[in-house]
């Protein structure tokens, strides 16, 4: 389980309160990272920590998740200060999977991945041609 300040859960549960009256309906994990600006994952992993804690309950149907506040009182039990916080590592992890899809990005846009293809191909073209101009073995051993 994931250390969670005061303060944090008093965001989620903020969240969660706003989303249910500007919706009119309990909000998705996604909704709530959409308005606190983070990760869908790292929302996730704050949820679950408040639902082992009886804050919000997370009620899962057939088709979506949604979350719900139960007991907003047990967030007073919660320390003030900040612990060791999983964020850090997720918002390292985010900025990975950024810097590799950039890089992904970058390889089809410069044309280097059509490049080597392309490469690949002459390549492939040229050992057929030379596999086809050499002369078959003779299967009777007389050359």
């Amino acid at each position: 389980m994931i250390s969670l300040t005061r303060n944090e859960a008093h965001l989620v549960v903020a969240a969660i309160r706003v989303l249910d009256h500007r919706e009119e309906r309990p909000p998705s994990p996604l909704e709530i990272a959409d308005l606190l600006g983070r990760s869908e994952s790292a929302v996730r992993l704050q949820l679950n920590a408040l639902a082992e804690l009886g804050i919000v309950v997370m009620v899962e149907s057939a088709y979506k998740t949604h979350a719900e506040v139960k007991n907003h009182l047990l967030m007073e039990d919660l320390d003030q200060e900040e612990g060791p916080q999983i964020s850090d590592d997720l918002a390292a992890f985010d900025r990975e999977k950024e810097e590799e899809a950039e890089r992904m990005a970058n390889l089809f846009a410069s044309g280097e991945h059509e490049k080597n293809r392309q490469e690949r191909h002459d390549r492939m073209d040229q050992e057929l041609e030379d596999f086809k101009k050499r002369k078959p073995p003779n299967p009777f051993g007389e050359d």
